[in-house]
């Protein structure tokens, strides 16, 4: 399928081993931006936990198209030794797309989108990353379209809403630094039509200012994923609540926390409606 790609960044998937230069290079990429504490996995131990995990994973991908069964096992093998790394606090995004990816051919939906979604904080912009999401989020069974109101937004404001807050923060900056450099060198090159462009940089800057102020100032809820079928939404937090909807929902669905109870989590639907599930029928990013 086009969805699938190999754990190594970059590449087609590879029938073969990758050279060992190329396996010390993933080795470090992966692991240079995680601290090691007490209590945690030395660097010797997540260096071999994530050869095991790719090995795992290019397994997999051999026997994909003749044994399904071993293959959806060697996935599976290869997402267990991806979540080990990230339980012992490595937080990359590279290790978050290959754990998304060895979900996704595992059969594991819903964990697949909510790895993609934690890489997608981490490295925005990534093509591959939202291909992916995209075609984890086409295989939900249930399909519930954005609020009116709000995907009339999400359309309008698509550069708010659809990069991070911390790019609009560097690009906003880059030209708020541009436009007084062209505020200080104006007197000097009085040849050239500043007005011109000092206009559009100063609407840019101001835009992306005014963009991550919202951000930075709006309240932040928690958003989650769905990770089992047939979640019962109910009208209050316990199961002697009657279902809120007529149809249970089915893994994989994305929504906002909007209150926790005990066990119990209020959630919010793309298209607005709220009710409660089980805590333990989801996760959070």
């Amino acid at each position: 399928m086009r969805h699938r790609r190999t754990v190594w960044e970059g590449g087609p998937l590879k029938r073969g081993p990758a050279p060992a230069i190329l396996k010390t290079m993933y080795v470090l990429t992966i692991l240079a931006a995680a601290p090691v504490t007490a209590g945690e996995l030395t660097r010797a131990q997540q260096a071999e936990i994530l050869d095991e995990a790719t090995r795992a994973f290019d397994r997999g991908a051999e026997v994909r198209g003749s044994n399904s069964a071993d293959a959806t096992a060697a996935f599976r093998e290869a997402a267990v030794r991806f979540q080990l790394l990230v339980d012992a606090g490595v937080r990359n995004g590279r290790l978050y797309y290959n754990l998304g990816n060895a979900c996704f051919e595992s059969g594991q939906i819903g964990r697949a989108i909510l790895n993609y979604r934690r890489a997608k904080k981490l490295i925005p912009g990534d093509g591959r990353l939202e291909h992916n999401l995209q075609y984890a989020r086409s295989l939900r069974r249930n399909q519930i379209e954005v609020a009116g109101q709000r995907a009339f937004l999400q359309t309008l404001f698509f550069w708010h809403y659809g990069s991070s807050l911390g790019s609009r923060y560097r690009v906003g900056l880059a030209f708020y630094v541009l436009f007084w450099l062209m505020v200080l060198a104006r007197p000097y090159l009085t040849g050239l039509p500043w007005r011109y462009a000092l206009v559009p940089v100063a609407a840019i800057w101001l835009v992306l200012g005014v963009s991550v102020g919202a951000d930075l100032l709006s309240p932040q809820r928690a958003e989650g994923v769905i990770l089992v079928d047939n979640v019962v939404v109910r009208k209050g937090n316990g199961e002697r609540f009657d279902p809120q909807f007529k149809q249970p929902l089915c893994e994989g669905l994305e929504f906002v926390l909007l209150e926790q109870r005990r066990d119990w989590w209020c959630i919010e639907l793309p298209d607005g409606k709220s009710g409660w599930i089980r805590a333990d029928q989801a996760e959070l990013l």
